[in-house]
């Protein structure tokens, strides 16, 4: 059953766990989001071919398909859209697998459903481009447009998530100038600067590898070790 209110964004639940399924989806239906769900990993595969739902809240732990092998083939089939992983496994290693992977949050289960509205809220924030600004980068042979969310490199298309192009966006309104670990976990993941950074590194290593931008000798994105944070020597324009 779906909600046909679809004047907020679609979220995708993906989890074997009926009752889990049951309590997320009345209380994102409850804040305003139509919901859609899956019980495994196929399924949401067909459900996200169909109807390219804005945001999916991934488990991992699920039969025949799990949710490391539904979010590999989500990327490998060019869905950019917001995935947050659900689990039990809250280990730092497990999340820096699941965001290396292309998650874009992480959530342990069990969950405070306000935490969840709220985490839901912040993820779909990146999908809105910054109002005024720079928004066109230009990274070497890769042109990065923030308004219309499209990168190509040499004329070739870059997949990036909804996550990476909103970091870009705190690094174009300070080009070339340092951004703390903590606050980009602030502007990008509302996060305060007690949390662990270790998001922001994890995020920063694979936007790194889209660009082509060498961790130990990084010419675009550099690591500003006495500043823990990072900075971005492309340049920035309007469009």
């Amino acid at each position: 059953m779906t909600n046909r209110n679809a004047t907020k964004p679609t979220i995708l639940i993906v989890d074997d766990d009926e009752a889990i399924r049951s309590a997320f989806a009345l209380a994102l239906r409850g804040a305003g989001y139509r919901v859609m769900v899956a019980g495994d990993g196929l399924e949401a595969l067909e459900v996200t071919r169909r109807e390219n739902p804005a945001l999916i809240l991934l488990d991992l732990e699920m039969p025949v398909v799990n949710g490391w092998q539904t979010l590999e083939r989500l990327r490998k089939n060019g869905f950019t859209q917001s995935v947050i992983i659900l689990t039990g496994h809250t280990l730092v290693e497990d999340r820096v697998k699941g965001l290396s992977a292309g998650a874009d949050d992480y959530l342990g289960k069990p969950c405070d459903l306000r935490e969840l509205i709220a985490r839901v809220q912040t993820v779909l924030r990146r999908s809105q481009p910054a109002p005024s600004g720079p928004t066109v980068i230009h990274l070497g042979l890769t042109t990065v447009d923030l308004k219309n969310r499209t990168a190509t490199k040499a004329g070739l298309a870059v997949g990036l998530t909804r996550t990476e192009y909103a970091i870009l966006e705190v690094f174009a309104r300070h080009p070339g100038e340092l951004v703390t670990r903590a606050a980009m976990l602030e502007n990008v993941w509302g996060y305060s600067g007690e949390a662990n950074t270790r998001t922001v590194d994890t995020h920063i290593w694979r936007l790194r590898q889209k660009l082509d931008d060498n961790a130990v000798a990084s010419q675009w994105i550099q690591t500003v070790p006495a500043g823990d944070g990072y900075r971005m020597m492309g340049k920035v324009a309007e469009a």
